[in-house]
């Protein structure tokens, strides 16, 4: 019975682990080759509020939408913002990212993190 228990424990571990930058960046490209759903820019209903604990807000939503040379459409989201309240000083800064889409097919083609934000910040939480 105590070997049970520690296995459960020993896997929520390594399972509230698993989440981070790299979960990030595993859902956004699995988001390539999947239909853009938004056709205007919007903000979420709980941008800027706190969402978790005293050191995380929700982000802004969809900012901006442009075209790049090729006439493949630019989605600017900005997702969240971790705050200087959190321990970990490398992660804060702005979540901002942009999707690549195709202006005829709707679908994703590429992604990336846009200007004026920071990568590390864009995280996924256990």
């Amino acid at each position: 019975m105590k070997y049970n228990i520690y296995l459960c424990i020993v896997v929520l571990l390594i399972a509230g682990c698993a989440a981070g930058h790299q979960d990030y960046l595993d859902f956004k490209n699995s988001r390539v080759g999947k239909k853009e759903t938004r056709t205007e820019p919007f903000k979420w209903d709980n941008s800027g509020e706190l969402v978790r604990a005293d050191f995380l807000i929700s982000g802004q939503g969809l900012t901006e939408i442009t075209k790049d040379d090729e006439g493949h459409l630019i989605y600017h989201y900005s997702v969240q913002e971790v705050l200087p309240t959190n321990p970990r000083e490398e992660w804060v800064g702005k979540c901002l990212t942009y999707n690549v889409v195709n202006p005829e097919t709707m679908v994703i083609i590429d992604w990336g993190f846009d200007k004026g934000g920071n990568p590390l910040s864009c995280r996924t939480w256990p």
